[in-house]
């Protein structure tokens, strides 16, 4: 076990529920494999004895974004949050150098077309269209007071609306509270669909890190591969812009 007060920088886990606690361990041992020496903390409603884990803190009250309430306990100064359906696949620690000049660091929203029923909970009338969010599991954020500020009006935020989704509200703050310091990431540290993979070139950075809904093992394996079969699918009017774009 690592001391918490000892621990400058390190990775968390919020989980709730047998089967997201075993896929937070699946993703905390391949986070092991890559950085043996970086702590992990996990942060659930369920033990664990997995030897990834260094540290384990009891959630109460568990319910679906638990995670907002517990952000703001991370044992290390640096902390970089994982969801539980991720895989450390490279190198994940070199964002953590921009936390001496950013409060936040994370990647963009990939989803933001702005006539889907699953992304219109993103339009939000008090933010810029031109600004984007940041998806909410991969982030790497240094605890201040300013920060414990922003974490608590999000956690508070989605209570307060009775949200579905906490990503709406992550955006907005970004964007209300420019006293938080925030800057993007490489798309290497939050690869979340097969396109990424597939149709990376050699030219590009390598992925380090995977986010895909296959690593949900709560869902059935047939509703986990089509739903990741669907993040490589290329639409049609991808392929009409493609052909035209020779000819522009």
């Amino acid at each position: 076990m690592v001391a918490a007060q000892q621990a400058g920088r390190g990775i968390i886990y919020i989980a709730s529920g047998a089967p997201y606690v075993r896929d937070a361990e699946r993703s905390a041992r391949s986070a092991k494999k890559q950085h043996p020496d970086l702590p992990i903390a996990l942060f659930s409603d369920v033990p664990s004895k997995d030897p990834a884990i260094d540290m384990w803190f009891e959630v109460k009250d568990p319910h679906r974004r638990s995670k907002l309430d517990y952000l703001a306990r991370s044992p290390f100064r640096d902390t970089l949050y994982l969801d539980a359906d991720t895989r450390v696949i490279g190198s994940i620690t070199e964002p953590f150098g921009l936390l001496d000049r950013y409060d936040l660091a994370g990647c963009h929203v990939e989803n933001r077309h702005p006539v889907s029923s699953a992304t219109a909970r993103l339009t939000d009338p008090k933010v810029d269209p031109g600004f984007t969010g940041f998806n909410g599991g991969v982030l790497y954020y240094r605890l201040s007071d300013r920060m414990q500020t922003f974490l608590a009006r999000w956690s508070e935020g989605y209570k307060s609306e009775n949200a579905k989704f906490d990503q709406p509200i992550l955006r907005r703050l970004m964007w209300e509270m420019p006293e938080i310091g925030v800057i993007a990431i490489p798309t290497e540290y939050n690869v979340r669909t097969l396109r990424g993979i597939l149709f990376r070139s050699k030219n590009e950075s390598e992925a380090r890190l995977l986010h895909l809904p296959w690593y949900k093992s709560a869902d059935s394996a047939l509703y986990r591969f089509w739903r990741t079969i669907r993040t490589g699918r290329c639409y049609p009017g991808n392929l009409v812009l493609m052909i035209r774009a020779f000819f522009m």
